[in-house]
């Protein structure tokens, strides 16, 4: 059964979880992001937080079909760089090939406030609307 891992980055707070195929949250974890740090060490530690949850849901990496990161900022999913974020030491980080050094899966990263919005209309709020419009406010602003 192929499961995916789920990666929110945040200026606070990095979260991530364990998604069955039916969209259920299998396990989730959180860790301080600690902002004032490298670029790199920040992407190690999302990486370490994806291998725990992999161990804590009892499923091993072969089970687990793509990690999708929530970024803020600017990011490119073709080339898997975060180019730019306002509230993180982000600058054209490799993201995707950093992460991989650890997991050896597939990796795709997107917007944190465009994530959310899909996530609402997959399954939230936005359900069955043709139209909607997310905010999302924490360390920083996005929609």
């Amino acid at each position: 059964m192929p499961y995916t891992i789920g990666i929110d980055l945040g200026g606070t707070n990095i979260k991530a979880g364990v998604v069955d195929p039916e969209g259920r949250i299998l396990c989730r974890e959180s860790i301080k992001t600690r902002a004032e740090r490298k670029a790199v060490e920040i992407v190690r530690d999302m990486g370490f937080l994806a291998q725990k949850v992999i161990a804590q849901a009892g499923i091993a990496q072969a089970d687990v079909a793509a990690i999708g990161i929530g970024s803020p900022g600017t990011p490119d999913n073709e080339t898997g760089i975060l180019v730019y974020t306002n509230n993180l030491p982000f600058a054209n980080v490799p993201m995707r090939a950093e992460i991989r050094r650890i997991l050896d899966l597939p990796v795709f990263i997107e917007n944190d406030a465009n994530c959310a919005a899909l996530a609402e209309h997959v399954s939230g709020g936005a359900v069955g609307t043709r139209h909607s419009v997310t905010v999302t406010l924490g360390t920083g602003v996005g929609g």
